[in-house]
């Protein structure tokens, strides 16, 4: 901690950190172009994450104030936090870690993704600019293969921000068990729509959830459970087909896109949930390849999904819904 970071008082980081948001506000076109030209994300999904972005800002050096007015508690920072980020987030989850991190006194090392590497740097500009130092700061894009495990294993690093797979949550925890880790991992998220629902909102909500992002976030509907009464309607079927048939895909750069092109061709996983079904399964929209380009697919959604199936278990970080049927709510 040669500059100091780590001895000033809450205020003072409060103070360095408002300038960081103003920053950030200056920086909102550049930031957005980034992660355009990067991740292919569209205009209005990377404007929502420098809102995130400043947000996290301003609220962390808040928080602290916070806690630090609590009777009987005494607070310091960790140390160093090392923050790895993904590519399907690049402004607001780093700029989370970095801001949340620096607000409770640490000094921070920022390992953006490979895939995102120039937006990540134009985030830590915005801290640099506000008075962060970039020894309080350290910027350090690498291999996340080669180079992250040597960073992770460092007894010099007092705890880990992690946004990313699974298994290299796992792997951290093996190789350093005391670490302090704080691990945002994938998953498999439903949505359930019962008898009861708005029928018409929640073909809205579910869309919304499943093909934003282009379907490449933790946090995406890939699944959808339906009640037999709403999985049996024709209408609600024909409804939920028509809506995303009508999602326009394209290159993030078409301002009428509103799903854009995936970080990679799919592979593995993906390209089978993409090109594949199981014992049950029927393509109610089969999914496309558009223009002849391996990274640009238009929605798909599979009906007849059956538990315990691939559909069914499976992460699928793309445009692919698939749809359950519910005997009961129980």
């Amino acid at each position: 901690d040669e500059d100091g970071w780590r001895r000033l008082t809450g205020h003072e980081r409060h103070r360095v950190l408002s300038q960081a948001a103003i920053a950030l506000r200056a920086a909102r076109a550049d930031l957005i172009g980034t992660a355009m030209a990067e991740t292919g994300k569209i205009c209005t999904e990377a404007d929502i994450e420098v809102s995130e972005a400043i947000d996290f800002t301003e609220f962390y050096p808040w928080a602290a104030s916070g806690l630090a007015t609590l009777p009987n508690v005494q607070l310091q920072g960790q140390g160093t936090v090392l923050v790895i980020a993904p590519w399907n987030f690049p402004i607001a989850i780093p700029c989370g870690g970095i801001a949340a991190a620096l607000a409770a006194g640490n000094t921070v090392i920022f390992k953006p993704s490979s895939d995102a590497v120039l937006t990540g740097y134009h985030l830590c500009r915005c801290f640099w600019q506000a008075g962060v130092s970039q020894k309080t700061l350290q910027f350090l894009p690498c291999s996340g293969a080669d180079v992250a495990p040597v960073l992770t294993g460092d007894k010099r690093v007092s705890a880990i921000i992690l946004t990313g797979g699974t298994d290299t949550g796992l792997r951290i925890l093996a190789q350093s068990p005391g670490v302090y880790l704080a691990a945002e991992t994938g998953g498999k998220n439903a949505t359930i729509v019962t008898d009861m629902a708005d029928r018409d909102q929640a073909i809205k909500n579910v869309l919304h959830s499943a093909f934003s992002n282009s379907g490449q976030k933790c946090s995406a509907t890939s699944l959808l459970i339906l009640e037999k009464s709403v999985y049996d309607d024709s209408r609600f079927r024909r409804q939920l087909v028509d809506a995303a048939a009508s999602i326009r895909v394209g290159s993030a750069w078409d301002f009428a896109t509103r799903l854009g092109p995936l970080i990679r061709p799919p592979a593995d996983e993906l390209l089978r949930g993409l090109t594949s079904l199981e014992p049950g399964e029927e393509w109610a929209l089969t999914p496309a390849m558009i223009n002849g380009n391996p990274q640009l697919w238009s929605p798909g959604i599979k009906y007849g999904v059956r538990p315990g199936s691939f559909t069914h278990l499976t992460e699928l970080f793309g445009p692919v819904l698939g749809v359950m049927r519910a005997e009961t709510l129980n």
